[in-house]
This record gives C-alpha cells, sequence and structure tokens, in this order.
C-alpha cells in the first residue's frame, strides 16, 4: 500500500463540516477485497449524528445520542479501542488513532494513504475516507506479515458540492472531460478509483485492459485491442490528456508508461475532478464497470 506521512491531500484542508456521517466496517480479504462485516462478527454499520463520537471498539457498547459503537471481533495485533471519529471544536468531523502502538493508514478515494500514529489525529479532508486497520493474518499460509480491517467513513451532505455540472479540465484554457478521456481514466487508473480501496493497486497496461474487457464480455468498437490502445493513446498520446497540459508529470523520460503519471491522476483527484458517485456514473454510462471494483452501497444516492 503506497502510504506518506503527511495527511492525505484533498477537499477542504479543515476538514468534511459535521453532517451526518455514514460508517462501514469491512474485513479485508487476502486477495485485496473487502467484504462487510456480517451481524454475526459484530455491528457492521452506523450512522453518526453531529456532536456525536463514532468509535471502533472490540468490546462495542449502547448506542446512545452522544456516542456510537461499531463492534469489531477480537484479532491479534489489533487494539481494542482502534479508532475514534468525532467533532472538533469547530465542527468538523476528526479521525484520531486511538490505540496505543498501532499506526492507522487514512485514505481519502482515489488518493495514497497518509499515516494516521497513536494517539494522534487528522480531519476528514473529504466525502469518502477509508482508514486501515492493522491486524495480524489468520494462519501462515498466506505469506503476509499484515492484513488489515477497514473503517469506510462518508459525510453525505459534502456530496452536494459537487453537483456542479460538467467536471472542468484543470488548466486554463477551461476544458470539458471528454467522454473518451473518462473511459479510459476508469479502464487504467480504475484499480485507484475502486471503494473499497485495495490494499496494492496498480496502472494497468494495455493487455490488462484488453484482458478485462474479453474476461466481461465488453463490446468495444472497433475490436478490443484498438480500443485498448485508443484509450491509452488518449491518456498518453501525442495529444493525449497527460501530455497536452503543462501540468502533467514528466518523470520517466522518453519511455515512460503510464504508471509515470500518477501524479497527474492524483491532481485530478485532488481537484474534485473524480468523486465517487461521479465515477459510477461515468463506469455505467461507458459500460466499464469491472474495470473499479465499488461496493454500491457506499455510493451516495444522488
Amino acid at each position: 500500500m503506497s502510504t506518506s506521512s503527511a495527511a492525505p491531500e484533498g477537499g477542504r484542508p479543515d476538514g468534511e463540516h459535521s453532517g451526518p456521517l455514514r460508517a462501514w466496517l469491512y474485513e479485508v480479504a487476502p486477495d485485496g477485497t473487502s467484504h462487510l462485516m456480517g451481524p454475526s462478527t459484530g455491528r457492521p454499520t452506523v450512522t453518526v449524528e453531529p456532536n456525536c463520537t463514532l468509535r471502533v471498539s472490540v468490546e462495542g457498547g449502547q448506542n446512545t445520542p452522544t456516542m456510537k459503537f461499531l463492534k469489531a471481533p477480537p484479532a491479534e495485533g489489533m487494539s481494542t479501542d482502534p479508532v475514534t471519529v468525532e467533532s472538533d471544536s469547530r465542527g468538523f468531523w476528526k479521525i484520531r488513532n486511538s490505540g496505543r502502538t498501532n499506526t492507522l493508514r487514512v485514505q481519502q478515494y482515489g488518493l495514497s494513504a497518509g499515516l494516521l500514529r497513536p494517539r494522534t489525529s487528522m480531519p476528514m479532508a473529504g466525502r469518502d475516507v477509508a482508514v486501515w486497520i492493522p491486524v495480524v493474518p489468520r494462519g501462515t499460509s498466506t505469506g503476509k506479515s499484515e492484513s488489515f480491517r477497514l473503517l469506510i467513513l462518508a459525510a453525505p451532505g459534502a456530496e452536494s458540492q459537487d453537483n456542479m455540472g460538467p467536471t472542468k479540465f484543470i488548466t486554463a484554457p477551461r476544458r470539458y472531460l471528454s467522454e473518451p478521456k473518462q473511459e479510459a481514466l476508469i479502464a487504467y487508473f480504475g484499480d485507484h478509483l475502486s471503494w473499497p480501496p485495495l490494499p496494492a493497486p496498480h496502472v494497468r497496461q494495455q493487455a490488462e485492459v484488453e484482458r478485462i474487457a474479453e474476461l466481461n464480455g465488453l463490446h468495444k468498437a472497433p475490436d478490443r485491442e484498438r480500443w485498448a490502445r485508443n484509450r491509452f493513446d488518449v491518456l498518453a498520446g501525442r495529444d493525449g490528456l497527460f501530455r497536452d497540459a503543462d501540468w502533467y508529470s514528466p518523470l520517466g523520460g522518453p519511455d515512460r508508461t503510464l504508471a509515470n503519471y500518477l501524479a497527474a491522476f492524483h491532481r485530478l483527484v485532488e481537484l474534485r475532478t473524480f468523486t465517487l458517485r461521479r465515477v459510477c456514473e461515468w463506469a455505467a454510462r461507458h459500460d466499464v464497470r469491472p474495470y473499479a471494483l465499488i461496493d454500491r452501497r457506499l455510493v451516495p444516492d444522488s
């Protein structure tokens, strides 16, 4: 998982204003996909009103107007009380690592995770945020030294701020993000747009994009191979998204690949070119849903 020591960028730097907050608790499987914890393992989802505190806890507790709990089953390596989410003095949501030893990762939708050390906190800097809670993997057959549970947070009221018409390109002169570019970004960067997030996302190569289309029976014109090549050129060709603007990442020299443009992709996310709801709409419209794994329960209705 890509991490940094700073808080995730993007959104409003002071945090999401404390409207109602929804929270879900997921278990991350060995293959990296996440599954909502069932009622038999605890309490997997809750809505938290302003001026109320959310605690993820092994012991759980009685929900009250001022305190809500997500009860998680105990796991080796996990604190009994790993995460607390509460409003600060200005009415913004903040995430606190309430454990004593484990460092958490906090990740805004579409971006890399930032580290949150024990007994420290950071503002919830976007509408959709994930908190990675480390645990010791079950058994030794996986060969992994670390596994995770995921706390997914959503502040639905913040989504209205993204309802500002068609997505605009982020450089001058102002341009629209065309439909082929929308489709290409999901096809090649879909791992980074999946939600819950994947622990090790990567930027796809053309052959992988073509193979996913074939495995899922996607009909692309004029054929899958030329469609995948064309969508690559839409992003990184001579007049592509990452080549026709002065902000694109120059890393990699003449042999650069799409992965060298990840910094430019993250800049698009930081400026809210992408939101979870918008990516779902684009994926359905362009028939590229298999490229971004998104649990529809986490997507706002409007």
